[in-house]
């Protein structure tokens, strides 16, 4: 369930990114483990070891149908934009190793976000137990043993004399201050920490979930922050900034290392590891958000049609519409001129989706512990009213943030910009929860 957990939140999407700060890096890792990370991974230990069935369970039993309905929502809809987001950045790693112009082609990201997604969903039609499987082997295979890999390059790399990229001084700390705008990248790393709850919804398949689940989830707090430092500071050291691909950074980093060794095409095997890894983590969402908002459905909120399964339990009509979505999403790259942009604008969608869910778990979590005091609690999470309000003010935050556009786009209205990437999704949620029927709901618990 660690691993599961893992493969869920840990996504190296932004490393490259991120080492433009070098050694700042930590700081902006270690920030948002304390204040996001930490207070979502015990919250969810303590509700998903008393109330089992993810987000949606633990909203409704604090604040009602409503905002459960609100809660399991974003989730999914987040999870549509989160997948050709991830998809693109296995392109760019694939890409590298064949031709690097291919990264920036928008066709090439486009048709390999369709094929990486279908890929998916034809493992996830097997059945929870196929893809968790997939799911821990991508996390070890992908994201472990290269972090773990390039870490001791990184080191060899230095002790052999070679110059770091990036300063390494004590002084450079603490990461220098690029205004307002360069704190839509730092907000992007509450995202990276994002994905602690979805593993919740396979709780009842735990032998020991009361002792199990909370273990879990600080094996997978402690595995991400180490992983997101170690591969950024690899990615650092090797590479400078003016020639650093946000797509292939890590893949440039292992060429420069492997390269002392007269190994640099080997290189490419790691490419291959980190599509792995991607392909895990859009497996283990595929299986989360999907199977939260069958419960929801089954509730009676969503029509017969999406409360359909296979002979395997998954939910084929949710997979299916996740599909037509994702596919005309990639169009975005096809007719883009730029894949940057489309990437960045990806982010900041998934980023303004997603954060509000987490307002709800945590202001769910202090009710709960205010109003429902006789439940046994599988795990009792240390100073719960503490870590929750930390948890409230860092996503209002994060979420305030978020209103700016990335640097890295030319956006001249911050406000429509915003509207226009959340107003569909809020449309769309409000009409589905107000055409609601009580013949849809399915006789259990």
């Amino acid at each position: 369930m660690g691993l599961l957990s893992a493969s869920a939140v840990i996504n190296l999407t932004n490393v490259a990114a991120m080492s433009e700060y070098g050694l700042g890096s930590v700081v902006l890792y270690i920030l948002p483990a304390l204040v996001f990370l930490l207070p979502a991974a015990f919250t969810a230990a303590e509700l998903g070891s008393t109330w089992p069935g993810g987000v949606f369970t633990w909203v409704h039993e604090a604040l009602g149908e409503k905002w459960a309905f609100c809660a399991a929502w974003q989730q999914w809809v987040q999870n549509i934009i989160f997948y050709p987001l991830l998809l693109s950045f296995a392109a760019g790693n694939l890409a590298y190793i064949v031709s690097p112009a291919l990264a920036l082609n928008g066709p090439f990201n486009g048709a390999f976000v369709l094929v990486g997604f279908g890929l998916c969903a034809a493992v996830a039609l097997h059945g929870v137990g196929h893809a968790s499987r997939f799911s821990v082997w991508g996390v070890v295979l992908g994201i472990v043993i290269p972090t773990t890999l390039l870490t001791l390059l990184a080191v060899a790399y230095l002790l052999g004399g070679h110059a770091s990229a990036t300063p390494l001084e004590a002084s450079h700390l603490l990461p220098p201050w690029s205004g307002i705008g360069g704190l839509v990248l730092v907000v992007g790393n509450f995202l990276a920490y994002g994905g602690v709850e979805v593993s919740a919804v396979h709780v009842r398949e735990m032998k020991d979930a009361r002792h199990g689940y909370p273990k879990a989830m600080v094996l997978m707090a402690l595995l991400a922050t180490l992983i997101f430092v170690f591969s950024t500071l690899g990615v650092a050291v090797a590479v400078q900034h003016k020639r650093l691909d946000l797509s292939a950074g890590l893949i440039q980093a292992f060429e420069t290392y492997l390269d002392v060794y007269g190994l640099k095409r080997m290189a490419s095997v790691f490419a291959l590891l980190f599509l792995i890894a991607a392909l895990g983590t859009v497996l283990t969402w595929m299986l989360g958000p999907n199977h939260s908002l069958l419960l929801v459905g089954r509730k009676g909120l969503l029509p017969p049609l999406f409360q359909r399964t296979n002979s395997h339990g998954t939910p084929t009509a949710l997979l299916a519409t996740q599909g037509v979505l994702v596919a005309l999403l990639a169009l975005a790259f096809f007719i883009a001129k730029d894949v940057n942009q489309v990437y960045w604008a990806l982010a900041a969608m998934t980023t303004q989706l997603y954060i509000p869910m987490y307002g709800l778990l945590f202001v769910s979590a202090l009710k709960l512990r205010r109003t429902r005091p006789e439940i046994p609690r599988g795990y009792r999470a240390p100073a719960l009213p503490l870590l929750a309000c930390v948890g409230i003010v860092s996503s209002a935050l994060a979420f305030i943030v978020g209103f700016v556009p990335p640097k890295q786009l030319k956006v001249e209205q911050p406000i429509a910009y915003v509207a226009n990437l959340a107003g569909l999704v809020f449309i769309l949620g409000v009409v589905l929860y107000a055409r609601r029927k009580p013949e849809w709901r399915q006789p259990g618990p």
